[in-house]
């Protein structure tokens, strides 16, 4: 591809009319992921502690206004490439995840909140393919990235009470002072913030030395104050290992880094519910054996999975539904009164079984992986692999800890997914 002629300039991405769409529509779904229809939420509001199944109908009609746009693009542009992005095993996924909610107690439920599922798929195929090249792609992103990191801190310093976890918190006041800008919690914010890393690497690379450090580090500084274990943790993981795996040329060894720090993390986590012997070495080695209350939900989630381990309960129609809910006593565990399994690979299993768990275990993890290995060195660019290796290691790691997978809404599972088609592009180009 051809590089713009003013190399550093962020009023570039604009130039001309069809550039101008589309740098608005990119920007447009930019905004929808990262501050979705409702950022900045009162968490001392007692709708904070309110579980329900009801949808944000806000949300919904700005998803489906912008899909509805993204499609008429699409179409007047003939974008044959998004037919590259849908593989016979994601084709699969969305077949099963309908038989599950056709199965489940709420099949209107799950049935619409796997329509919202399939919105998410093709704008993240958009997001890949409406920059025109790569440096449009680096501007947009520089774009994006500065306004959430501008409105982040902005919120800090002028909104306080709505950008920083408060006292008067209703579901969690011991998270008191931790920043969370936008986002509705620090583990949010901290997870975004990783991201934004990932992007401020790339637009070093790509675009301007400048412009990517300030990313860098504005949104290393704000990680710092979210105090959010598991993306501080997980994040040097995933800038040294994305590099290994880039670097290395065998293909086993690759295998290696790609399972390595998942399966060691499940060994640890789900592993110290199942097994005595390493709940004992947990115990001994982390200052908060339960991660943070973690393990109980784990557990509630595993004797639920052994109930309709074929199907599930039905996609994303389990959590904070009516008989969750009421069944829950003070007596109880907590994993009634849960928004999800706080773990992507045991959340998917709930919902959709375990036929549904290996089947987005082969989309999430196999596929990419192929797809990265058969795409030959000169065709992909390294800055732009790169980060896209980054970003789905991340969210990879990160589901070991927190919901990500097939979440919608959810930032860190939305880029997730654009990494992998951009791999799947990388891979299919010709």
């Amino acid at each position: 591809m051809a590089l713009p002629a003013s190399r550093h300039s962020l009023v570039r991405p604009f130039a001309g009319s069809d550039r101008l769409i589309r740098s608005t529509l990119f920007l447009a779904l930019f905004l929808q992921v990262w501050l979705t229809a409702s950022p900045f939420p009162d968490q001392s509001d007692a709708s904070a502690l309110e579980l329900s199944t009801n949808a944000n109908v806000t949300g919904q009609i700005i998803a489906i206004v912008l899909t509805g746009a993204l499609g008429a693009f699409a179409l007047t542009h003939r974008l044959r490439a998004l037919a590259r992005l849908v593989t016979p095993i994601l084709v699969a996924i969305f077949l099963w995840f309908a038989c599950s909610a056709a199965l489940s107690l709420h099949p209107d439920l799950a049935a619409r909140r796997l329509v919202l599922a399939s919105f998410v798929m093709f704008q993240a195929g958009m997001f890949v393919l409406l920059p025109e090249d790569r440096i449009h792609f680096a501007r947009l992103l520089a774009v994006g990235a500065l306004f959430i990191l501008a409105l982040c801190y902005a919120g800090v310093i002028f909104a306080p009470h709505v950008s920083i976890h408060q006292v008067t918190d209703l579901a969690e006041p011991q998270l008191a002072g931790n920043w969370r800008g936008c986002f509705d919690h620090k583990n949010g914010a901290g997870a975004g913030m990783a991201i934004l890393i990932f992007f401020g690497i790339y637009i070093f690379r790509r675009l301007s030395g400048a412009l990517g450090s300030l990313i860098v580090a504005l949104a290393t500084f704000f990680l710092i104050f979210t105090e959010a274990k598991s993306p501080i943790m997980l994040l040097p993981f995933a800038l040294a290992f994305s590099v290994v795996f880039v670097w290395l040329r065998s293909t086993a060894a690759k295998l290696i880094v790609l399972i390595g720090v998942p399966a060691v993390i499940g060994v640890l986590t789900i592993g110290s519910v199942q097994f005595a012997a390493v709940n004992t070495l947990v115990e001994e080695l982390m200052p908060d054996p339960t991660f943070t209350g973690r393990v109980d939900i784990w557990q509630f989630t595993l004797d639920h999975i052994a109930q309709h381990p074929i199907a599930g309960f039905g996609f994303q129609a389990f959590w904070g539904t009516s008989e969750l809910v009421n069944s829950w006593t003070w007596r109880g565990p907590w994993g009634y009164r849960a928004s999800d399994a706080h773990n992507g690979y045991l959340n998917i299993a709930v919902m959709t079984g375990l036929v549904g768990l290996v089947l987005t275990l082969g989309w999430a993890f196999v596929r990419p992986f192929i797809d990265h290995v058969r795409t030959p060195p000169g065709r992909a660019d390294p800055a732009l692999t790169l980060m896209f290796i980054q970003t789905w290691l991340f969210g990879l790691y990160l589901c070991g800890f927190e919901s990500v997978l097939f979440s919608n809404g959810n930032g860190v599972w939305f880029m997730t997914v654009v990494s992998i088609f951009g791999l799947r592009l990388q891979a299919s180009a010709k």
